[in-house]
């Protein structure tokens, strides 16, 4: 169900644009019995009247499948259907429909709190920490908010940090920039390492001294690795994506 959701809401915006209501939705499943032995499996859902209403569909989708289950995995889904001109109360509701009911969204995290306890579920908040592990925090999620993308021309990298430091195995400097296994063999050597920045401080407490690098390995990835002078040793931060 999850992933016929995008594709008959892809379809139902199709629709929509250009003024038209579904009367039947055609879903096929690619079933896959054994190597090479493909069957498909066509089933024609006729909701009550013409609609654009996604979840009115997925409903009857799920009808469908509870009561006649594919008999063997499915490889692959098709979706199309049989149109007739949408109404304007149609062509209105489902444009002032949002995508996300933010109400079911609170009802799903309160069942997941009754069940596994108040910090299930969590939002990351930012803090004012000198470390980057430090550099933020979680705060338990009441409720959940409606989402304010912005435009970006330039997509942001993604930087995924270890819940602790992963200690490095030592390494002589020598063979840093080439050999360096970091996390073994199916990501590749280390190809090239940009760095230092250096982070340092922390007088009031523990003398701190690291220098971060970013370390691009053979298979194409970016680990983010600091050595720690203190220490003297190198350190696993996290990724970049």
């Amino acid at each position: 169900m999850f992933v016929l959701k995008a594709p008959i809401d892809r379809l139902l915006d199709r629709l929509a644009s250009r003024g038209r209501a579904v009367t039947a939705l055609h879903v096929e499943l690619s079933l896959k019995h054994a190597v090479r032995s493909i069957e498909l499996r066509a089933d024609c859902i006729k909701p009550a009247a013409p609609t654009l209403d996604g979840r009115a569909l997925l409903r009857l989708v799920h009808l469908r499948l509870t009561g006649m289950p594919p008999v063997a995995p499915v490889n692959a889904v098709r979706v199309w259907a049989d149109d007739v001109a949408a109404t304007r109360e149609q062509l209105a509701l489902f444009t002032s429909k949002p995508r996300r009911d933010l109400r079911a969204a609170d009802e799903a995290i309160a069942r997941l709190r009754a069940e596994l306890g108040d910090d299930a579920v969590v939002r990351a908040v930012l803090r004012e920490g000198h470390l980057p592990e430090a550099s933020f925090g979680w705060e338990r999620l009441v409720h959940v908010a409606r989402a304010q993308p912005e435009e970006r021309l330039v997509r942001p990298l993604v930087r995924r940090l270890l819940t602790r430091p992963r200690a490095l195995p030592p390494q002589a400097r020598q063979v840093r920039d080439d050999g360096w296994l970091i996390s073994g063999l199916e990501q590749g050597a280390v190809v090239r390492i940009v760095g230092p920045y250096v982070i340092s401080g922390g007088w009031w407490a523990r003398e701190l001294h690291r220098e971060y690098h970013f370390a691009e390995l053979r298979r194409g990835d970016c680990l983010w690795v600091y050595y720690d002078r203190e220490r003297r040793r190198w350190f696993w931060q996290g990724a970049v994506e």
